[in-house]
């Protein structure tokens, strides 16, 4: 019983990513946008190499 929830749970979530994963816009880079930090921002170094982390990728995904 236990075997076939799994499966049926594995299935559900497959099914679901596929769904996320082929809806698109117009514009497929909408959901990203470099982030900004002003000089006036206090930003700590493991924010500041997270943010580097996500312009690199909007760059990269983005052109």
């Amino acid at each position: 019983m236990l075997e076939k929830q799994t499966a049926s749970m594995r299935t559900s979530g497959a099914f679901l990513m596929l769904i996320f994963m082929t809806s698109c816009t117009a514009d497929d880079c909408a959901w990203a946008k470099k982030i900004i930090v002003s000089e006036q921002d206090v930003v700590t170094r493991p924010t500041a190499e997270q943010i580097v982390v996500h312009n690199r990728k909007v760059e990269r995904f983005c052109r």
